[in-house]
């Protein structure tokens, strides 16, 4: 009996605590918290790393042209300066139906004539994510609860009349408050001062997605398609054809990493190549002695040694000189010469 309370009891608190975990501080509900954070983040830092690779021909440039772009960022290449699509809120009747409806833009992969699909862009997983559903949903009451950080009274006292959903018909309803989510939660996301790494936060994007075993983002499931209880959400389906931003992004920071490490790799070679020539042209120092070179004989003599050889070659020479000329040798050259000798 005893441990059937105490299981009761852990029960209840981990389910108040699956109930809180998205609540703001003053205990309201926040839906899709942590998913709305996880995506701002990736935007945010791809934002950033935009700015220092557009104008090279880095591997991240054209994945993150997708994640901040899409297709429907014309020839802007300015963060701020995207702006809403006007196909979101379509005056065509014909544009509201499927495959152009919140089930196929956002849960669902149709054909080429689709528009928009889930993991086009950041921006448009934003308004898929953060955009009230049907009467609202989410937001089920005025009394503090939110969605994407955001209450009611962002999008209209009459939210609860004009959600954005696509009905049984396949035909989507009141499309007029996705400008709304646009400007108030997108473009933040777009401008926002938080200086987050982008592998890092891509792995956060990651985790949030894969928590449920399935490839979903935020409250719902499902279709996601904005009906009552199903979704506020974005589903990647592994049947969609089109690549999504965060496919894109996972190849573009690997091969980036990879350039980096080959690089560094053949860095490290030409340094050691470059120490290894300094070392074979080093010039190497003569162990041999010069060779003295040879005076003449008759060359003024600069020092006063009295080696001895030197002395019997000068007496030689003047022998010789003697002999040549038959002259008569004075005793007081005599003397000099014993003198030279000794």
């Amino acid at each position: 009996m005893m441990r059937m309370k105490i299981w009761m009891v852990m029960c209840f608190v981990v389910l108040c605590v699956v109930n809180t975990k998205e609540a703001d501080a003053s205990g309201n509900k926040d839906y899709n918290k942590d998913a709305h954070k996880a995506l701002c983040d990736v935007l945010n830092a791809a934002v950033r790393k935009w700015e220092d690779v557009k104008h090279s021909e880095s591997p991240m440039k054209e994945a993150l042209r997708k994640i901040i772009f899409g297709k429907s960022g014309g020839n802007t290449d300015v963060p701020s300066g995207l702006q809403f699509p006007n196909d979101y809120n379509s005056a065509n009747e014909n544009e509201r139906k499927n495959p152009n409806s919140r089930k196929n833009w956002c849960g669902a992969c149709g054909g080429e004539e689709q528009k928009h699909y889930p993991g086009e862009s950041a921006p448009h997983d934003l308004v898929c994510l953060c955009t009230p559903g049907e009467k609202g949903w989410p937001i089920k009451s005025q009394n503090g609860e939110k969605l994407c950080g955001k209450t009611r009274h962002t999008w209209g006292s009459d939210v609860s009349n004009k959600g954005w959903y696509t009905a049984w018909s396949d035909h989507d309803q009141e499309r007029e408050y996705l400008n709304k989510t646009w400007s108030e939660i997108v473009t933040k996301c777009l401008n926002t001062e938080d200086r987050i790494d982008l592998d890092t936060a891509l792995r956060t994007f990651m985790e949030e997605i894969t928590r449920q075993n399935e490839h979903r983002l935020g409250e719902g499931t499902y279709d996601c398609d904005g009906k009552t209880g199903v979704g506020a959400c974005v589903l990647y389906t592994p049947q969609c054809k089109k690549k999504t931003w965060w496919t894109e992004l996972e190849k573009a920071l690997q091969k980036e990493k990879d350039e980096l490490e080959k690089q560094k790799l053949s860095g490290d070679k030409e340094q050691k190549l470059s120490s290894s020539k300094g070392l074979q042209t080093t010039p190497q120092k003569s162990t041999q002695n010069p060779q003295p070179t040879q005076r003449d004989s008759q060359s003024p003599q600069t020092d006063n040694s009295d080696d001895p050889p030197r002395a019997e070659q000068v007496i030689s020479n003047i022998n010789a000189t003697i002999e040549e000329d038959s002259s008569t040798i004075i005793l007081p050259f005599w003397l000099l010469l014993v003198f030279l000798y000794n």
